[in-house]
């Protein structure tokens, strides 16, 4: 039985539309194909003297209870602010971790004392389950210390998008983009994987600006 001219048409495009998505997946892998698609995505500013910075969570290897290494980079990037004097609180964000008993934040904490940053210095937002629940919260904790000024830190792609969501809260901020590890330089599965969560990034840009999040 041959196939119809429709399921013909159909079957030629989803072939084009892997092929494309291939090749995308191939550039984005062995090119610099991700510097050019982050860029919008990037806000990255000078380190200003504040109250407290404040380090976004990025997620959790649920099954080792460790943090990814997006999320290392950005409390080691909160943790040498706090080091050059630019702070004297450290807030680390995230809430409830699914399916599980324990918070992004109980998870962030301990590493970033293992750093170098005094416990009592570290402060845990830990009701968080998005970008806007990290803005809400913490501003719950810079009210509580009566804290005017705070230093931002997410991964670079995620600045431009965050920093708008704490900003649309009135919330006086200085943006700050985490290091990349210099170890993952030319590491094909660290640029896969920064290509999906470039793409999702401009997804969940379009999703809060329609919500009025932005």
């Amino acid at each position: 039985m041959k196939p119809n001219k429709f399921t013909q048409k159909i079957s030629t495009i989803i072939l084009w539309l892997l092929f494309v998505v291939v090749i995308f997946l191939f550039l984005a892998t062995f090119t610099n194909l991700n510097r050019i698609l982050v860029g919008p995505l990037v806000r990255d500013e000078t380190p200003q003297k504040a109250d407290a910075v404040i380090v976004l969570g990025g997620g959790v290897v649920t099954d080792l209870k460790i943090l990814p290494w997006g999320a290392q980079e950005r409390v080691q990037r909160g943790v040498e602010l706090y080091k050059q004097g630019y702070v004297d609180k450290v807030i680390v964000t995230g809430g409830l971790v699914k399916g599980h008993d324990y918070t992004e934040s109980d998870i962030m904490a301990p590493y970033t004392e293992f750093l170098g940053v005094a416990k009592e210095d570290i402060f845990k937002e830990d009701k968080a389950e998005d970008t806007r629940g990290n803005a809400t919260y913490s501003l719950e904790i810079m009210q509580e210390n009566s804290w005017e000024k705070v230093l931002l830190v997410t991964s670079d792609f995620h600045t431009q998008r965050a920093c708008h969501v704490f900003e649309k809260l009135n919330i006086d901020i200085t943006c700050l983009a985490a290091y990349k590890n210099p170890g993952f330089e030319g590491n094909y599965f660290r640029n896969l994987t920064d290509f999906i969560v470039i793409g999702r990034e401009y997804l969940a840009t379009v999703y809060y600006f329609m919500r009025g999040y932005i």
